[in-house]
């Protein structure tokens, strides 16, 4: 019994050596007063997920934004995030402590998303995977992202829609979940606020699906 406790547990290591890294990598954001504090994320999105907050704390939907201009249609603006779910609980803290949560647990979405995609669709070996999933998440492109937010939390769902399409293109059984699964990540990407990356990300899905077909 103690033995294939211990192979469990030796199974999670990869994805606590993920969090541990990316938890030091951002350890300005994680352990000090500092915040994100320029460009977009101060002037544009900071306001809107402060707007966002207060109307959700008051149990209400927010449609219109009377504060910009002469007023301008808040819900209907994709990059307010509105309609996604994982920036509810984010309403009950200051928006540069939620701003960082999102920071960190979106990073640790893409990297423990890509550690799978290698296993399960790339059969690397738990050390190559956790490389990918380190290079990836902590990679240029997605930690240029931290002043765009909406455009990480976005990005981080990628290697989950390509896992749940190779998933579904060399499945021969449960073709219906991996089809429910694929739709409520894509669902979640698209809501997270930032239209290109999806379109971006399902030219990728296409090209991904293809290949995995023709090889």
């Amino acid at each position: 019994m103690i033995l294939p406790s211990l192979e469990k547990l030796r199974s999670y290591t990869p994805f606590l050596a993920i969090f541990l890294i990316i938890l030091a990598f951002f350890w300005k954001l994680v352990f000090t007063n500092l915040i994100l504090a320029r460009g977009d994320i101060l002037f544009y999105l900071y306001p809107y997920w402060d707007y966002r907050a207060q109307a959700l704390l008051e149990g209400e939907i927010p449609l219109w934004n009377p504060y910009l201009f002469m007023g301008a249609p808040f819900l209907a603006n994709p990059q307010t995030a509105v309609l996604y779910p994982l920036n509810w609980p984010l309403a009950l803290f200051p928006v540069y402590r939620a701003v960082k949560i999102a920071v960190l647990v979106h990073t640790l979405i893409a990297g423990i998303g890509t550690y799978c995609l290698a296993r399960r669709a790339a059969w690397l070996t738990p050390r190559a995977s956790t490389l990918a999933a380190l290079l990836f998440a902590l990679g240029g492109h997605m930690t240029a992202k931290v002043e765009q937010v909406n455009q990480l939390q976005a990005l981080a769902w990628l290697p989950w829609l390509l896992l749940v399409a190779n998933q579904f293109v060399i499945s021969n059984r449960s073709r219906h979940r991996f089809g429910l699964a694929f739709s409520i990540i894509f669902a979640l990407q698209f809501l997270a606020g930032h239209t290109q990356t999806t379109f971006i990300s399902l030219t990728g899905i296409v090209l991904w699906s293809i290949m995995t077909i023709a090889s």
